[in-house]
């Protein structure tokens, strides 16, 4: 089952994730209304966690967005605001269900998995005939965008027609819907509200909506069928996709590139300490190793050639192209992402085999019969981090993630794994002295190690596979990539345990 969480607040959603993930669920997060929206279009669902207090596009209004495009997944709203105002708020928006903040964990378990347990049928406040649109939630009712204003009984009228499209009303039947036994008036009365309604609605141009039975009463006719919509392109689904994942992990990137403003201007001014330039040149080369990740190629290379200028920064020529690549690296990200860059995009969680992974898989790759892998990647970047717990789930594989390489040793024994990621610049450890070192350790000296580096120096190359690396990945690196490498040395180690193995 596959939740989408919508909420700003980052620990809770961190917990939260946390939680639900080990509840065997597959979590997506979005920290504001608009990327919520836009992960709704490049995914399905099979339940919404929604906040109400969101940046950018509340959850109220994304809820009723989401209704009025016929979205039918349940949603559980999540927030502190308790009121019964605002339940029902929430609720007339097209909630299914409505959880306050604070809240157990267990609690909101058992509210997931109830509203799993619903049938999938649509809990929308906003009914819809042709082009009408008449709101619930608001007692509002449009025309292709127009408002039309009714009476209390005209509106009463429609909605009766709206919500028993198939169903012909007599009179009489219609007078005990909308009035009450004191205060019926004649059948008369609905001739005439019929036909005061008619005419409003041929007024923003409805020349037929309610259909006269002779003999029987009255019905909603039915609308000309809409024409067959077109599927969307892979291009279009990859666009989607991409724009998703840009603002899944937008928030520390632009991080990086407020730290990279503030190197710039104390450059300019000398006063810049050689520590907060070695940050900066570790920022400049994790923003080179990601960006091509989510669609801007052109960002990671003047990423990379942003960490150049940084470590000559004693060359007065480097120091002035310094604030250019700055802001030329601003104007980059605010682009819409690259989809053609982005192959990892187009393979849909419902076609896992249109990933172009290898002209001839072997069996391991077939996704149905994978084995559940245990991968351990050890990168001091929390977005490479974070992306290969998006990747490597989808193809059974157990990522478990380190940011701190000192803990690679408890994590080895603890862990066992089958596979194990190095980045080679990290703070505390050099990913070339820990392979080398794994090497020479009996227990793990046959373990396969993949490294992911934004490096491409061929000498960098050398002293990889010199340590004893069975392969590596430049960053920015693609699903197809990455995945068709992990399943090769699994696949080769593997059919080397079966050669070590005695024979009887």
């Amino acid at each position: 089952m596959r939740i989408l969480l919508i909420d700003d607040d980052e620990l809770l959603t961190q917990r939260l994730y946390d939680f639900l993930t080990s509840q065997s669920y597959a979590v997506d997060i979005a920290q504001d209304g608009e990327a919520g929206w836009d992960y709704t279009q490049a995914a399905s669902y099979d339940l919404i966690v929604l906040d109400i207090t969101l940046p950018k596009l509340d959850g109220v209004r994304l809820c009723r967005r989401l209704r009025q495009n016929n979205y039918s997944s349940p949603i559980l709203l999540l927030t502190a605001k308790g009121e019964s105002s605002d339940k029902v708020v929430g609720l007339d928006a097209g909630a299914d269900d409505y959880l306050v903040k604070p809240c157990t964990l267990e609690e909101l378990s058992a509210r997931i998995r109830a509203l799993l347990r619903r049938p999938k049928t649509a809990a929308t406040p906003v009914l819809e005939w042709d082009g009408l649109s008449m709101d619930l939630s608001t007692c509002e009712v449009s025309y292709q965008g127009q408002v039309l204003p009714l009476s209390p009984k005209e509106y009463s009228l429609l909605e009766l027609f709206l919500r028993n499209p198939q169903r012909v009303f007599s009179s009489s039947t219609i007078l005990e819907h909308l009035w009450g036994f004191g205060d019926a008036p004649g059948e008369e009365t609905i001739r005439t509200h019929i036909k005061r309604l008619r005419r409003k609605l041929k007024s923003v141009g409805i020349e037929t909506m309610i259909d006269t039975v002779y003999g029987m009463g009255y019905r909603l006719q039915t609308p000309p069928p809409l024409p067959t919509p077109t599927p969307p392109s892979k291009e279009d689904q990859a666009r989607a996709a991409a724009i998703a994942l840009w603002e899944k992990f937008k928030s520390p990137i632009l991080e990086r590139m407020a730290s990279l403003d503030k190197v710039a201007a104390l450059l300019q001014s000398g006063n810049l300490s050689p520590e907060l330039r070695q940050a900066a040149v570790e920022d400049a080369h994790k923003l080179s190793g990601s960006l091509g990740m989510f669609g801007f190629p052109e960002g990671s290379r003047l990423a990379k050639e942003l960490e150049f200028s940084l470590r000559d920064a004693t060359n007065p020529a480097q120091m002035e192209k310094l604030q250019p690549l700055v802001a030329a690296l601003h104007q980059e990200l605010e682009k819409t992402p690259h989809v053609s860059g982005m192959e990892l995009l187009q393979a849909l969680d419902d076609e896992p085999s249109s990933l172009p992974i290898a002209p001839k898989p072997m069996p391991l790759l077939e996704r149905s019969a994978t084995p559940e892998f245990k991968i351990l990647a050890v990168d001091d970047d929390p977005i490479i981090l974070k992306t290969l717990q998006y990747l490597l789930p989808r193809w059974g594989l157990n990522l478990v993630a380190l940011n701190n390489p000192l803990q690679l040793w408890d994590a080895l024994v603890s862990e066992k794994p089958d596979l194990l990621i190095l980045d080679v610049d990290m703070p505390q450890e050099n990913g070339i002295e820990i392979c080398r070192l794994i090497r020479n350790n009996d227990d793990w000296s046959g373990l396969p190690i993949l490294f992911l580096t934004a490096h491409r120096n061929p000498d960098i190359i050398v002293q990889l596979y010199s340590a004893g690396a069975d392969d590596y990945v430049a960053k920015p690196f693609t699903e197809p990539e990455v995945i068709t490498r992990i399943f090769n040395r699994l696949n080769r180690h593997q059919l080397a345990q079966r050669w070590q193995k005695p024979t009887a």
